[in-house]
């Protein structure tokens, strides 16, 4: 197998002799030197956000880049508004915009840390990004910053005019935790139960690694506990910061992967990876929506682990899978 290109729909002999590429695997040793779970969760963030700074990618001028802080209607106290982050690639608008949900299971991550990533998106994808810094558990757990994505969108569609993007073109995606309040968005049906809903449907949904159930019952998630950026033990520290109790877990807004119907979902690009917990689940989601009819193009690395995009200085193969992700977004763009 050419390792250098996408697989779709791997089987069980692919998934059990493939190999990661070394460059990561001595990436993962040397991160999980120190076990990350086991720190204060502020500690973490800093951590995170330094290591994207020392070997992720490099930061991409852009054309122009926009800081928004704008309101939300389920904010308590002092927390009455969220961030949002506007990149535009170049002087000539291109024609279709991408709402990007930053990865770090609802616990880490910020702007900040996919900051060079969506420069790097939108200038290869050649496409708008609208970065949005929605609120961190365990400060604001479950369903707070699935409100606060809804709010975004929300206010992105209806402030097209002035933000400069077209509003015919507008897709939702994002990394890992990301990537799952891109799922929620494209499935109004799971809101009736949230004090927001959306109130327009994406153009298409752009998922890396998403994380689609939070109950860990797979092969993958029970199998990847070391020497990977993203393991079954770190997955239960974000798990359990995230939802309010282990019985949200089987709920849809907390599991989209357990919602009966998810043929609502707008046309679709999903990335599994072969070394991540989560690979299992997104192969699963990625059936479904083959199934239920929806537009789905699903790609596999079978040589990369979750998390490689914020190790591209010390990976090749991380760089070259980026460069890949980037083109896949573009074609939404033809």
């Amino acid at each position: 197998m050419n390792n250098n290109k996408p697989q779709s729909s791997p089987d069980n002999a692919t998934l059990h002799t493939a190999k990661l590429e070394s460059s990561q695997l001595s990436a993962a040793k040397m991160l999980s030197l120190l076990p990350l779970y086991k720190l204060p969760v502020a500690l973490f963030r800093v951590i995170y956000a330094a290591m994207d700074k020392l070997v992720g990618l490099n930061k991409i001028a852009m054309d122009k880049v926009t800081d928004l802080a704008i309101p939300i209607s389920t904010g308590l106290g002092d927390t009455n508004t969220i961030n949002l982050r506007i990149f535009h690639p170049n002087s000539n608008i291109p024609k279709k915009t991408l709402v990007y949900f930053h990865g770090g299971g609802c616990v880490i991550g910020s702007i900040n840390t996919h900051d060079r990533f969506c420069r790097f998106l939108a200038k290869h994808g050649n496409m708008n990004i609208i970065s949005v810094g929605y609120r961190l558990a365990p400060e604001h757990k479950f369903p707070s910053a699935i409100c606060d994505a809804i709010e975004a969108w929300n206010y992105i569609n209806n402030n097209h005019q002035q933000l400069n993007i077209n509003p015919d073109h507008i897709g939702v995606g994002g990394d890992s935790a990301g990537a799952y309040f891109a799922c929620i968005i494209g499935l109004p049906s799971l809101h009736t139960t949230l004090p927001v809903q959306i109130n327009a449907k994406p153009n298409f949904q752009f998922l890396i690694y998403p994380m689609v159930d939070l109950q860990g019952l797979t092969e993958s998630y029970r199998c990847f506990n070391k020497q990977l950026l993203l393991t079954r033990d770190l997955m239960d520290f974000f798990r359990g910061h995230y939802v309010n109790s282990l019985d949200e877990i089987t709920l849809p807004l907390v599991s989209p992967l357990q919602a009966d119907d998810i043929s609502g979902s707008p046309s679709t690009y999903l990335l599994t990876l072969r070394f991540d917990p989560l690979r299992d689940d997104g192969i699963a989601y990625a059936n479904r929506l083959k199934d239920a009819g929806v537009n789905t193009h699903h790609e596999h690395y079978d040589d990369c682990m979750h998390g490689f995009i914020s190790i591209t200085t010390l990976s090749k193969r991380a760089k070259q899978a980026c460069h890949s992700i980037a083109a896949a977004l573009k074609r939404f763009n033809d």
